[in-house]
C-alpha cells in the first residue's frame, strides 16, 4: 500500500507519466490487483490512453461489477473511443448503482443527444435538477435538447435559466443565439452571439454563427470579418467556405479567387467551387482563365446547358463569336432552348452577319414571347440593314409600344429615322435617348444628324462633347473627322481622321482623309491615297473622278484624262467626267 501511496502522490501532482511508470513497476513485482488496476486506468485516462484505460476498467469490473466509479470511467473511455452505445450502457449502469452520481447524468445526457434521444436527455436532466438545483448545466442541457427538437421557445426558457445560474458562460449565449436565429429573430441572435464572443473571443462556433447571420442579411463585409476570425481559430473548411461565399457575394473577387483556388485543390471533385471560381475570373475580366475552367467543367458535364451558356457568354465577351455559335449549335439548341437562349443565339448570328438565321430566330423568339421588346427592336435592325423599311418601322414601333422608355429601342429607332432621311424626327429621338443615357455614340450620331439639319454649330458642340468623353475612340474620331470636313474645317478634320486610321485603316477613313487633303490643297497627298485605294478598287467611279481632279490641280492633265476615260468607259453618262474631259482636252 505504501508503494501505491507514492503513485497516488504523483497523480495528485499531475505527474501521470511518472505515476504510470512507477505503477507498472509495482505491478510487475507484486502482481495485479483491483486497486492497482483502477489506479492504472485513472492514470491512462489522464494520459489520453483510452484503449489501455478501457482494458484496465473492464478488468476491474470483471472482478467487481458494482463499482460505480469504474463504470463511469469505462463509459468515458467508450465515449472517447467513439463507442457511443457502450458508453450509454456504462453511464446508465453508473446511475443504477449510484443515483446521485451527477457527472454521469451530464455525460449520459450528452450521449442521449448524440444518439438523437432528446426526450431521454430532457427527462434525465430534469431528474438531476432535483438532486442539484444550483447547477446551471442541467438547464443548459435541456435547452440544447429542445433546440435539437426544434422547440425553440422552450429552449430559450431553459437557456435563460441557465444564464441566471451562470451569467458568464459563453456557450450558453451561443446556444441562445442559435435558438433566436431559428425563431427568425436575427436581431436577438446577433445580440446573443456578440455577448458570447465578448465573454470568450475564441468561441469559434459563436463567431461562425454570427458571420452566418450577417451572410443571411447580405451584410457580407461583416460576415467576412467574423468568418475570418473563426477560420483563424479552427482552420476548418466550413469557415473557409462561408468566408469565400461572402467574398464572392460581396464582390471581393480577388480574395474569393484566392480562397476558391484552395477549395478546388482540397476538393477537385466539387464542380460548384470550380464554377464559382470561373465566375470570379469573369467578374475581374480575366476571361481566358474563366473560359479554361468552364471548358474543363463542360468536359465533365457535356450536356450541361447552363455551363454551355455561361461559356458561350464568355466567348461573346472575347469576340470569339464562332465558338459561341458552335456551343449553341452542339448543346444549347438541342436541349429545348428557352426564349432567352434563342435570343442570344440570334444575337450571335446577327453579329456573324448570318442575318437570315438571325431573322428566323428573332421571329421564333417573338412567337414564344410576343412582348419581347428587344427582340422586336433587333428584328427591326435586321430589316433596316436589308432595306426593308416598312417591316423595320413596324418592328420598331411595336418595340416602342412595349418599352417606350428603353434607351436601346429609342436609339435604334432614331437611327432608322436617320436612314430614311427623316432628320427632324430622328433628332427628337436622339435627344430622348440622350435624356435616358449620356451615351457617347448616340451623341456622335446626333451630331451627324445635325449636319443634315444644317445645324452646324450644334453638330460641332455635340462632337466636341463626345470627343471629350472618349478621346481615343476610333469610331468617334472618324465621325468627328466627317463633321469637321462637312464644316470645311479641314485641319481639324485631318487630325481626327489620322487618329482614326491609326486604329483602323479602312477604305472609308482613307478616302475621307484624301478628300480632306484635297480640301487643304495638298493634292499630292490626296492623289497618293486615291491611287493606293484604286489598286484594290480599280473600277470605283468616285475614286477615279477624285484622282482625276487631283491630277488636274497638279497640272498633270494627261494623268487626269487617263482616269476620266477609264471612268467614262464604265459609266459613259457621267456628266461631271464628260465636262472635265471637254475642259482638259
Amino acid at each position: 500500500m505504501e508503494m501505491l501511496d507514492e503513485v497516488q502522490n504523483l497523480v495528485t501532482e499531475n505527474e501521470f507519466a511518472k505515476a504510470k511508470h512507477k505503477l507498472l513497476q509495482i505491478m510487475a513485482e507484486n502482481g495485479e490487483n483491483i486497486e492497482s488496476m483502477k489506479l492504472l486506468g485513472l492514470v491512462n485516462v489522464n494520459l489520453a490512453c483510452y484503449e489501455e484505460a478501457k482494458n484496465n476498467f473492464e478488468y476491474v469490473l470483471s472482478q467487481e461489477n458494482n463499482d460505480a466509479t469504474s463504470w463511469f470511467y469505462l463509459g468515458n473511455c467508450y465515449d472517447k473511443l467513439n463507442n457511443i452505445e457502450n458508453a450509454k450502457n456504462a453511464y446508465e449502469k453508473v446511475i443504477e448503482l449510484r443515483e446521485n452520481y451527477l457527472e454521469a447524468y451530464k455525460s449520459l445526457c450528452v450521449i442521449y443527444m448524440q444518439l438523437h434521444m432528446e426526450d431521454k436527455a430532457i427527462e434525465l436532466a430534469q431528474k438531476a435538477k432535483i438532486i442539484d438545483a444550483e447547477d446551471y448545466t442541467y438547464d443548459y442541457l435541456i435547452g440544447t435538447a429542445f433546440v435539437a427538437k426544434k422547440k425553440y421557445q422552450e429552449s430559450i426558457e431553459y437557456l435563460e435559466n441557465a444564464l441566471k445560474l451562470n451569467p458568464n458562460h459563453s456557450q450558453i449565449y451561443g446556444n441562445l443565439g442559435t435558438a433566436y436565429l431559428l425563431l427568425n429573430d436575427q436581431v436577438k441572435a446577433i445580440e446573443m452571439y456578440n455577448k458570447a464572443i465578448e465573454l470568450n473571443p475564441e468561441n469559434a462556433d459563436a463567431l461562425f454563427n454570427l458571420a452566418s447571420v450577417y451572410q443571411i442579411q447580405n451584410n457580407h463585409s461583416e460576415a467576412c470579418t467574423y468568418f475570418e476570425k473563426a477560420y483563424a481559430l479552427t482552420n476548418d473548411e466550413k469557415s473557409l467556405v462561408g468566408l469565400t461565399l461572402s467574398e464572392f457575394k460581396g464582390g471581393n473577387y480577388i480574395k474569393a479567387i484566392e480562397h476558391y483556388k484552395a477549395l478546388v485543390i482540397a476538393h477537385p471533385e466539387k464542380d460548384s467551387y470550380l464554377y464559382n471560381l470561373a465566375v470570379c475570373y469573369e467578374q475581374v475580366r480575366d476571361f481566358q482563365n474563366a473560359i479554361n475552367i468552364l471548358k474543363q467543367l463542360l468536359t465533365r458535364n457535356p450536356k450541361s446547358v447552363n455551363m454551355a451558356q455561361k461559356l458561350a457568354g464568355l466567348y461573346m465577351e472575347t469576340k470569339d463569336l464562332r465558338s459561341a455559335k458552335d456551343l449553341y449549335d452542339s448543346i444549347i439548341l438541342k436541349n429545348s432552348p428557352s426564349a432567352n437562349s434563342l435570343y442570344q443565339y440570334a444575337i450571335i448570328s446577327s453579329q456573324l452577319y448570318d442575318t437570315d438565321t438571325a431573322e428566323r430566330i428573332f421571329k421564333k423568339v417573338i412567337g414564344i414571347n410576343p412582348d419581347n421588346a428587344l427582340a422586336h427592336k433587333d428584328l427591326g435592325v435586321i430589316y433596316l440593314n436589308k432595306r426593308l423599311f416598312d417591316y423595320a418601322e413596324d418592328e420598331f414601333k411595336t418595340a416602342l409600344k412595349l418599352a417606350p422608355d428603353c434607351y436601346e429601342i429609342i436609339f435604334e429607332y432614331a437611327n432608322y429615322l436617320y436612314s430614311i432621311t427623316k432628320y427632324k424626327e430622328a433628332d427628337e429621338y436622339y435627344e430622348k435617348a440622350l435624356q435616358i443615357s449620356d451615351d457617347v455614340i448616340a451623341k456622335t450620331l446626333r451630331a451627324m444628324n445635325k449636319i443634315e439639319l444644317n445645324e452646324l454649330d450644334k453638330a460641332k458642340e455635340l462632337i466636341d462633347s463626345a470627343i471629350k468623353q472618349e478621346p481615343n475612340h476610333e469610331y468617334i474620331q472618324f465621325m468627328a473627322g466627317r463633321i469637321y470636313f462637312a464644316l470645311k474645317e479641314f485641319e481639324e478634320a485631318k487630325r481626327y481622321i489620322i487618329h482614326s486610321i491609326e486604329q483602323n485603316p479602312d477604305i472609308e477613313s482613307q478616302n475621307l482623309l484624301a478628300l480632306t487633303y484635297f480640301g487643304l490643297e495638298e493634292y499630292q497627298n490626296a492623289v497618293n491615297i486615291f491611287e493606293n485605294l484604286l489598286k484594290k478598287n480599280e473600277n470605283n467611279i468616285s475614286l477615279l473622278l477624285n484622282s482625276a481632279q487631283c491630277y488636274e490641280k497638279l497640272g498633270d492633265n494627261d494623268k487626269a484624262l487617263e482616269k476620266l476615260y477609264k471612268l467614262t468607259d464604265i459609266f459613259p453618262e457621267h456628266e461631271e467626267a464628260q465636262e472635265m474631259i471637254r475642259r482638259l482636252s
